[in-house]
């Protein structure tokens, strides 16, 4: 996190709220805004990155548990029997850590079933392709349509929660209000 340190450091004398966030997180939040996801209470994602891959399992707005790896460490086989196991509820942090992980949390000890619904994992992220010969089923996110801005999208769904005063405005741009906007970008102003 020094890297987001420096980011807010450097914009201490700016005369406006400041919000940083890991781009990882912000593409899971992100991908959570598609509609197919939107339609489930409780998923599994993962976000494929670069350099590293961090896995959520959510239910509604609340996190159940979270991992995260380098992803150059790992293949699809690993990958797969990470988030089985992750889904299971028994992945440790001992065991990404001395895999050389950053390590993995889990708050529910309730699996999350793999069996249920067309698919079991969301992805996305510049490596999601990793994902492409998964044995789980996979769903490559693409809120409002565009997989490219999942992280943009995930951001503006933490501010609304971190500037409450803008939460409304922000939160109906993102269809996340009793009248959704059915897909339409948060540009696309009725």
């Amino acid at each position: 996190m020094t890297r987001l340190r420096a980011v807010e450091h450097s914009a201490r004398d700016l005369d406006a709220p400041l919000m940083v966030m890991d781009t990882a997180p912000a593409a899971v939040l992100g991908a959570t805004l598609d509609p197919e996801v939107q339609k489930k209470t409780r998923v599994m994602a993962a976000n494929v990155g670069n350099f590293h891959t961090l896995a959520f399992r959510l239910r509604d707005d609340q996190v159940e548990g979270v991992f995260e790896h380098h992803t150059g460490l790992i293949d699809i086989e690993k990958l797969d029997k990470m988030l089985r196991s992750f889904a299971a509820g028994s992945l440790t942090h001992q065991e990404i850590f001395e895999d050389q992980g950053h390590g993995a949390l889990i708050y529910s000890s309730t699996p999350f079933d793999l069996n249920e619904g067309d698919f079991n994992i969301v992805v996305t992220g510049p490596r999601r392709n990793l994902m492409r010969t998964s044995s789980l089923r996979t769903y490559f996110a693409a809120p409002f349509g565009d997989m490219m801005l999942t992280g943009c999208f995930g951001l503006l769904a933490a501010a609304a929660d971190a500037f409450p005063e803008m939460g409304d405005v922000i939160r109906s741009s993102l269809g996340k209000t009793q009248e959704p906007r059915r897909g339409k970008p948060p540009w696309e102003v009725d």
